[in-house]
């Protein structure tokens, strides 16, 4: 009876140790090292700090379990000396968990992407919120988070990588003349310059199309990345302000019809 107060004692003890080495480890992680990578927006840190804190989550647990049963009489030298065993029904019992720890790591050490990348996978776009050894966390622009098993992740589209291409059509009339039509959208590239998301330069590259109700007038400049869509919105909001201005005509559909009485 005595022993076994004992082996209790010992084990909550352990127990304690355990989690009050695993509350400050996370308080430490979380209020430290992960405000200060968000603080830099150092995106390759905030992953590598994740999948680390899993990891050394994972052995804290092993080593743990090994203690307890060390107390309580248990060869863990002969437990750990049949893991070769052990591990290979185990491998085969658990091989898409396998799949996605080795897919997990993969992902961090080719740097396919990062926490706060903005990728597609499928037809699911977002951002990256938690990058884990067994899943992958992403967040739609609308609010939906989707979480995909690290082995499925076959192929990614990153739109953080490099800087990004916009390509925007302006609709123009018929009517008006296209020289002050394109001098005016050019007026308006170069007030959007000045914009801390434009990298490079913003050209004007004439009509591109001849469509039923307008002629669309062609504009391609470089972001950096995924803020090709915050330009595009900017760029038809200075188009119609500057559209109104100088009294040219924003076109939009038309129905021609004709009423024929017969007699």
């Amino acid at each position: 009876m005595a022993d076994f107060q004992k082996q209790l004692i010992e084990t909550l003890i352990i127990i304690l140790i355990v989690v009050v080495i695993y509350i400050s480890v996370k308080n430490f992680v979380k209020n430290v090292l992960l405000k200060n990578a968000k603080k830099k927006s150092d995106k390759r840190a905030l992953t590598t700090i994740t999948v680390t804190t899993n990891i050394a989550k994972y052995i804290l647990y092993i080593l743990t379990l090994l203690l307890i049963l060390d107390i309580w009489g248990v060869d863990t030298k002969a437990l750990l000396a049949s893991i070769g065993v052990v591990g290979v029904i185990m491998g085969l019992a658990l091989q898409d968990l396998l799949k996605d720890i080795i897919a997990g790591l993969a992902i961090l050490t080719e740097d396919q992407f990062q926490v706060g990348d903005n990728i597609k996978i499928g037809d699911f776009r977002g951002d990256v919120i938690s990058l884990g050894l067994k899943t992958t966390k992403v967040r739609a622009y609308s609010g939906e988070i989707k979480i995909i098993a690290n082995r499925n992740i076959t192929e990614v589209i990153n739109y953080s990588l490099k800087a990004s291409k916009c390509v925007v059509d302006i609709p123009t009339s018929y009517k008006d003349d296209i020289d002050k039509v394109k001098e005016t959208i050019e007026k308006v590239c170069e007030k959007l310059k000045t914009e801390e998301y434009v990298t490079g330069e913003i050209e004007v590259l004439g009509v591109e199309d001849l469509s039923d109700s307008s002629v669309n007038i062609r504009v391609v400049a470089t972001t950096k990345p995924t803020y090709n869509y915050a330009f595009k919105r900017a760029l038809f909001e200075e188009v119609i302000k500057e559209f109104k201005k100088e009294k040219l005509t924003i076109p939009y559909p038309q129905l021609e019809v004709h009423n024929e009485k017969r007699i």
